[in-house]
């Protein structure tokens, strides 16, 4: 739903490291085979969203996602200064420093530029980043709510299907995260996240056989299913928290503050 998953930060290290499994970098993101997101028919094409940037603009833009992706965000917001200092600013080049600044743990200067961005043309990325912030915030209820926003303004995205999915699964709504993993692994067949995800909320559920039958059709190895054991183990030993509302989620204009 790679770096490890900002989700995890509430759960034990183990879990960290052996599930993320990228809610984003969730900071860990969360690399994944996401497909490309769905745009709403309403919101313009990328060359019509904001400030166009040039061919060599965008290739840098590209070089700094890169970067992000590597777990460097140090040196992405370094390159996203040196944008700046040319006068380049975009919706993209705002949710990448959104993202470098979350992984930094720098959530309010984070917050501003993504909730600047629910509203545009980028305002699926936005409520993901959002999300995801919220998770590393513990604000289990109100992360599931941007990423549920996140998940139907880019339905076809896979790495925001996982992410929501293992917000779900922490929050103990098992039928809800398993929808959201099977339905990454019909979009992405044999994307490693949801796969692990799946085969760790059947272990949650208590359904060991289950799950490993799952996991030998969906190829995992015996490492990693003990993985999986323990790090179920150690979900399981947290103290439990009272599953979130099913409720549909409200649109994002009227998504609430923190």
């Amino acid at each position: 739903m790679s770096d490890a998953h900002p989700i995890t930060q509430r759960v034990t290290p183990m879990v960290m490291v052996l599930v993320m499994v990228s809610l984003t970098a969730l900071v860990l993101h969360l690399s994944g085979c996401a497909l490309p997101a769905q745009r709403q028919a309403s919101a313009p094409a990328d060359g019509a969203c904001g400030t166009e940037l040039n061919p060599s603009d965008n290739t840098r833009l590209a070089g700094i996602e890169q970067l992000l992706r590597e777990g460097k965000p140090y040196a992405a917001i370094a390159q996203l200064d040196a944008l700046a200092a040319q006068g380049m600013r975009s919706p993209q080049i705002d949710l990448a420093r959104a993202d470098a600044l979350r992984r930094i743990d720098r959530l309010e200067q984070a917050e501003v530029l993504y909730r600047g961005q629910v509203n545009g043309c980028l305002q699926g990325r936005a409520w993901h980043g959002l999300g995801l912030l919220q998770a590393q915030r513990g604000e289990q209820a109100e992360s599931i709510a941007s990423l549920e926003r996140a998940r139907n303004l880019q339905p076809t995205d896979a790495k925001v299907r996982n992410d929501l999915g293992y917000a779900l699964l922490l929050a103990q709504r098992f039928e809800d995260a398993r929808f959201e993993f099977l339905t990454v692994l019909d979009l992405v067949p044999g994307d490693a996240r949801a796969a692990r995800n799946l085969v760790l909320l059947t272990f949650r559920e208590g359904r060991a056989d289950k799950a490993r039958e799952l996991a030998t059709s969906l190829g995992l190895d015996a490492a990693t299913v003990e993985r999986l054991i323990q790090s179920s183990i150690a979900m399981s030993s947290m103290a439990p928290s009272p599953p979130a509302s099913a409720g549909s989620p409200a649109s994002p204009s009227s998504a609430a503050q923190p």
